[in-house]
């Protein structure tokens, strides 16, 4: 047997044959247009909205003689999802020009990117590593291997929800309208379910102004709150939806309790915030609008209840009235206006600056008041860098607003003469950065100008001022030092 006290050798090279290897290397910079660049969404929303306006513009789109300014505003309008309009959509539009506004609506609810994967995916095509990436960064999602999947959970649980909507409507509208009207009520029920859950606002009937015909009788009523409910599924989001549904299962073994904490943190900001905010609204618009003859003043009791909850749900996310807000009161277009500024939730189809940013922010100002740098809530903390991202959201928005109004009143004033109320203008600009829809109808008289302007904005509300600042910031190099510093007074 070999012997276990051999010793092993080992051999080193001489100190001669030791020398260093020198690789030379060339430090190359990024592609701002890489993945990771808001331009391919700003590429991909603008080539919709360009195509959308050529469809518009074509002979057998529209009744009537329009301007492509107007074409191109309903083009942005329907592609943002805000609901804004300058033409009656029932009269002004034919079968084709519904048709084209529908499909913009539905790619501009789920979003471009997300759109354009689908279609992919549904003809077999592979995403890429580049597109995965992208898509991503727009619903939040880091796990690159699942977003194929991940798409087409999104895309058909959109799908199914507008399709259950689509039944719905119809039964109510045949109840309603006659049954007679087989053709007329089908495509209703289609349309008004697309535009419902995309929180669009857009409607084509071709009887009073928006919804306002619905606000009156137990019928018209159900409709309301059906529609409601519609984009309020739409306005909280996929993945709000999905984390519910996940989570109900697990409700039957272990409770309420335990159904509370599986929750996301992102799902309980959005469902408290969004009941807080729907609840308080509705009593402000019930009060304030309660002896109004022109608006809640007539209805009934019930009806004025109902009346204002569908207005306080729909100022956050559709843009959809059932009584005429130029004839409300402007303490309540302030209210509206409020609630529209703050919107739905994030990677849905509403606008506004999103719940989650206007309850971090508020959150973030209690902290400091307490003396502290943390951001909790519902016993969880949150990185301070998003807290500071949902107060520059804030910010920012809140100064593009401004700017906008600025401008929308000197156009105005310079080419109308001061004809137009001045809330109006401010409530229809707020409306249009937050991709809302609700208006006083002044939209309908603002000239080409305040057309382009509004249309720039819807465009950026639907982006986000985040991402266009972004965009505008270019590449972002780590910075390698810090000045001295020094305290300055404030407040």
């Amino acid at each position: 047997m070999p012997s276990n006290s051999s010793k092993s050798t080992s051999i080193r090279p001489r100190d001669d044959g030791l020398k260093p290897i020198i690789v030379k290397s060339e430090v190359r910079s990024a592609s701002e247009r890489g993945a990771s660049s808001p331009l391919i969404v700003v590429y991909g929303f603008l080539a919709l909205i360009l195509l959308g306006a050529i469809l518009l513009i074509l002979p057998f789109s529209h009744n009537e003689p329009i301007s492509f300014i107007d074409a191109l505003f309903t083009a942005t309008s329907a592609s943002t999802v805000t609901g804004l309009i300058v033409l009656d959509t029932a009269t002004t539009w034919t079968l084709f020009g519904q048709i084209v506004i529908g499909f913009l609506i539905v790619i501009g609810g789920i979003g471009f990117m997300t759109g354009a994967a689908f279609f992919l995916l549904a003809a077999g095509q592979s995403l890429g590593l580049r597109r995965s990436v992208q898509i991503g960064e727009g619903l939040g999602e880091d796990n690159l291997g699942s977003i194929g999947n991940l798409v087409w959970k999104v895309v058909l649980s959109s799908l199914s929800f507008q399709i259950i909507g689509i039944i719905i409507f119809f039964i109510l509208f045949s109840y309603s309208f006659g049954f007679d009207n087989i053709k007329e009520n089908t495509w209703y029920s289609i349309f008004h379910s697309i535009s419902s859950f995309n929180n669009a606002g857009f409607t084509i009937f071709n009887f009073g102004n928006n919804l306002e015909p619905f606000s009156k009788g137990i019928v018209n009523n159900i409709i309301l709150l059906i529609t409601a409910l519609m984009f309020f599924f739409g306005g909280i989001g996929y993945f709000v939806m999905n984390d519910l549904i996940h989570h109900r299962r697990i409700l039957g073994s272990r409770g309420i309790r335990r159904f509370r904490v599986l929750l996301s943190l992102e799902t309980k900001i959005i469902l408290v915030g969004s009941l807080a905010l729907s609840i308080g609204g509705a009593i402000f618009i019930f009060l304030l609008e309660f002896s109004n003859p022109n608006t809640l003043g007539s209805m009934t009791l019930a009806e004025k209840i109902i009346n204002s909850i569908f207005t306080s749900m729909s100022t956050r996310t559709a843009g959809f009235n059932s009584f005429d807000m130029a004839q409300s009161y402007d303490y309540t277009n302030l209210v509206c206006g409020f609630l529209m500024f703050i919107g739905g939730g994030p990677a849905s189809t509403a606008g506004g600056i999103k719940i989650t940013t206007f309850v971090l922010v508020i959150l973030m100002i209690f902290s400091h008041i307490r003396g502290s740098n943390n951001i909790s809530f519902f016993g969880r903390e949150v990185p301070y860098d998003i807290g500071v991202r949902a107060m520059v959201i804030l910010i920012l928005s809140f100064f593009i607003i401004f700017i906008t109004v600025l401008l929308t009143l000197f156009i105005e004033y310079s080419y109308s003469g001061g004809d137009h109320y001045f809330m109006y203008l401010v409530f229809d600009t707020i409306s249009a950065f937050s991709t809302n829809g609700m208006s006083t109808g002044i939209s309908r008289e603002i000239n080409d100008i305040t057309k382009i302007l509004h249309s720039f904005i819807m465009f950026i509300g639907r982006l986000g001022p985040m991402t266009l600042a972004l965009l505008l910031a270019g590449s972002q190099k780590p910075v390698e030092y810090r000045f001295f510093q020094e305290k300055v007074r404030i407040g």
